[in-house]
C-alpha cells in the first residue's frame, strides 16, 4: 500500500465514513472512495465488513 492507503486504513479500521476520511486528510470524498476501493481490493475483499473480519481473524488466530 501506498502511505496515503495506510493512512486511509488505520482510519477504515477505526469505522470512519468516505466522507469523515476525506475531512480527516483534508482530501475530496472521490479521492478518499478511490483509495478505499484500492485498499479493498489489494486485500482481496468486497466491502469494508469482509476486510474488518480478515484483520480481526488474523488478530484472535
Amino acid at each position: 500500500m501506498t502511505p496515503r492507503e495506510k493512512e486511509v486504513f488505520q482510519l477504515l479500521l477505526q469505522g470512519k465514513s468516505n466522507k469523515q476520511i476525506a475531512l480527516a486528510l483534508d482530501i475530496s470524498e472521490f479521492t478518499a472512495r478511490d483509495h478505499v476501493c484500492s485498499i479493498l481490493r489489494k486485500k482481496g475483499v468486497k466491502s469494508r465488513g469482509e476486510l474488518l473480519a480478515a484483520v480481526m481473524s488474523r488478530y484472535v488466530l
